[in-house]
């Protein structure tokens, strides 16, 4: 059998600055994992940005790709388990889950289904990024939202922090009075010093009547104090950073049954991959736990393998319209790939008619 696997390293770089909770960013570096069978390619992204075990040691992360080529290369296999005993980082897994997946039924197909045939959609929120505190801005974020709003969002991500809480208040009831019908969900990223600052906080954001759920409150890593806020806040709270560092299945159900939040949010990329989300969806039902799916910044590659993977798992749910995802984030980048991705209307959508423009991934192979 003729198997070749190589690695192409790209650059993408953000409209503007993106500036989350600790860092501040300009563009992302990001591994594409390309594997060809015979007449049929296989393409992952292997995005180390969020992945906090790899962003610091990207030369190590580098060099453990290189060598998963190399085995992919010496071994022969197409199926994930042969080679997860050389992957220590999540999102190298995410990637080759993503080759296997769209080499069986040939890039950039993943999964055959009325996504890809350009019937149906999935719903997902907006996302507008952490901007200055200043209350001058507090008008320029409002038109920012309202933009949001005009092009048929009825859910909106904002980013939030303890120091911009005021104005971010503020803001936030202009929108109720404007737009009653709108739903806000707030990202802390663990920004709140206190669980007794963030429960105040989160108490008045419940009496606006127009936030969905707060995500992430206070830093990850401390179980009671976020038990606390989930057991005593008035507003659901929403997991996020507090999943990427938790890969055992026992520790899962530890964490869940301790914490018991209202939600998480899973990013297959930092959580293990498709494997590891599967695992997460599955302890939240267990427990009535609500979740949807993020991207965690990825290119239009990844974000093309994260929507068609949840349309295939959620689609077959009752409820799965009532579920709103995160995969909005593919626009932050000036320089990311032409594909049939769109987003219209509140929802991410696949366009078959349109063709992806990736020449560069695969020229060499």
């Amino acid at each position: 059998m003729h198997i070749k696997s190589t690695l192409k390293k790209c650059k993408f770089f953000f409209k503007r600055k993106v500036k989350n909770s600790s860092r501040i960013f300009e563009y992302n570096v990001i591994w594409f994992l390309v594997v060809k069978k015979e007449n049929k390619i296989g393409i992952g992204e292997c995005n180390p940005l969020l992945d906090q075990f790899a962003f610091y040691d990207l030369r190590n992360y580098e060099k453990e790709l290189q060598f998963l080529s190399e085995k992919i290369n010496f071994l022969k296999k197409t199926e994930s388990y042969y080679y997860s005993q050389f992957i220590s980082y999540s999102s190298i897994f995410f990637g080759l889950e993503q080759v296997f997946l769209s080499l069986k039924n040939k890039f950039p197909i993943l999964y055959n289904s009325d996504f890809t045939n350009g019937k149906l959609g999935l719903p997902i929120n907006s996302l507008i990024w952490l901007d200055s505190s200043k209350e001058s801005e507090t008008k320029l974020l409002f038109k920012k939202i309202e933009k949001e709003i005009f092009k048929g969002f009825s859910f909106i991500k904002m980013k939030i922090d303890s120091k911009s809480f005021d104005h971010k208040y503020s803001l936030l009831k202009e929108i109720k009075k404007k737009y009653p019908n709108v739903k806000i969900r707030v990202d802390a990223n663990g920004t709140f010093i206190s669980k007794e600052n963030a429960l105040y906080c989160i108490n008045k954001l419940f009496d606006l009547d127009i936030v969905h759920y707060i995500e992430q409150p206070i830093l990850s890593g401390n179980w009671n104090e976020m038990s606390f806020l989930c057991k005593n806040s008035k507003l659901p709270v929403a997991l996020d950073e507090e999943l990427v560092t938790v890969f055992n299945l026992e520790l899962k159900k530890k964490l869940l049954d301790i914490i018991r939040p209202h939600y998480i949010v899973i990013k297959p990329n930092i959580c293990g991959g498709f494997v590891g989300t599967k695992e997460w969806i599955s302890e939240a039902e267990k427990r009535k736990i609500g979740y949807c799916i993020s991207s965690s910044l990825e290119s239009n590659i990844g974000i093309n393998a994260i929507s068609q993977w949840t349309f295939n798992i959620f689609f077959r749910k009752k409820n799965h319209y009532s579920i709103v995802h995160g995969l909005n984030t593919g626009y932050f980048y000036i320089n990311n790939f032409d594909s049939p991705l769109k987003v219209e209307k509140g929802y991410i959508w696949y366009d078959p008619l349109r063709k992806w423009k990736i020449k560069n991934l695969i020229q060499m192979i």
